[in-house]
């Protein structure tokens, strides 16, 4: 195993499987400017590793992530928090959304503001009974700045994304998986047994049909799915010299 624990941000290598882990517990996984510094050289590097097939987002400790580390911007001016601190974020959960790898938030742990943008921005949600997840920053004064309205959106649909957003309630892990913000309730502590199962069941499939599926899935609309799937696979067809069969040549 090639394991990288400096910093906050701990990031081990075995195999098909990378796990980056946010390491800073004390603070239940508060997002800095250095962690999302750091983040983003994890995911520069896991993405140079073509061996590796599936990402494993997690937090140490008990807490997935409290959100911002809202010590370090307090004092700030709005256009500063927007110029800097929100395009930071922005950029390292988009290179986490655009990893060609199939990436899965381990949830066992609460994830509010930031931290559920974080999750969001991966491909599966798996979490445990009893964790909290919610969008707070109305009650703060604010709104979700990292894209988690529109990943709200993209993966539950207006409904959820009002009842997170506009109300900044807490919801239970049961109630994010009846609107469809998580894919997998598991027992509360058993997040590690379904995320090896679905571990095991991604590594079933081909490395180039994971590729194409989750570029197709993130175009909006069927219209534009179907026909970036037909794109991709027929150009994955000419360069491996493959043909589809003619189903009315073989009728004649």
């Amino acid at each position: 195993m090639n394991v990288d624990a400096s910093g906050t941000v701990r990031l081990e290598l075995q195999g098909p499987l990378a796990r980056v882990v946010l390491d800073r517990p004390r603070k239940r996984n508060a997002l800095s400017t250095h962690m999302l510094t750091e983040l983003d050289a994890r995911l520069t590097t896991v993405a140079e590793h073509s061996e590796v097939r599936v990402v494993i987002v997690e937090g140490a400790g008990t807490v997935f992530c409290a959100g911002a580390d809202t010590a370090e911007f307090g004092g700030l001016s709005s256009e500063l928090i927007r110029g800097r601190w929100t395009r930071l974020g922005q950029r390292v959960f988009g290179s986490l959304a655009g990893l060609p790898q199939t990436t899965i938030a381990a949830m066992d742990g609460s994830a509010f503001g930031g931290g559920l943008e974080l999750a969001l921005h991966c491909d599966f949600r798996v979490a445990s009974a009893g964790i909290g997840i919610g969008l707070p920053e109305a009650t703060l004064g604010t709104t979700p700045g990292w894209s988690g309205l529109s990943r709200v959106l993209g993966v539950a649909g207006p409904s959820a994304a009002r009842i997170l957003a506009m109300t900044g309630r807490t919801l239970s892990a049961e109630d994010a998986l009846r609107l469809g913000i998580i894919d997998f309730l598991a027992p509360e502590h058993g997040v590690e047994a379904h995320v090896r199962q679905l571990v095991d069941d991604v590594l079933q499939t081909t490395p180039v049909a994971q590729c194409i599926l989750k570029q197709a899935l993130a175009q909006p609309g069927p219209g534009g799915l179907s026909s970036l799937v037909d794109s991709l696979a027929g150009a994955y067809l000419a360069e491996t010299g493959e043909t589809i069969p003619n189903p009315l040549r073989r009728s004649q």
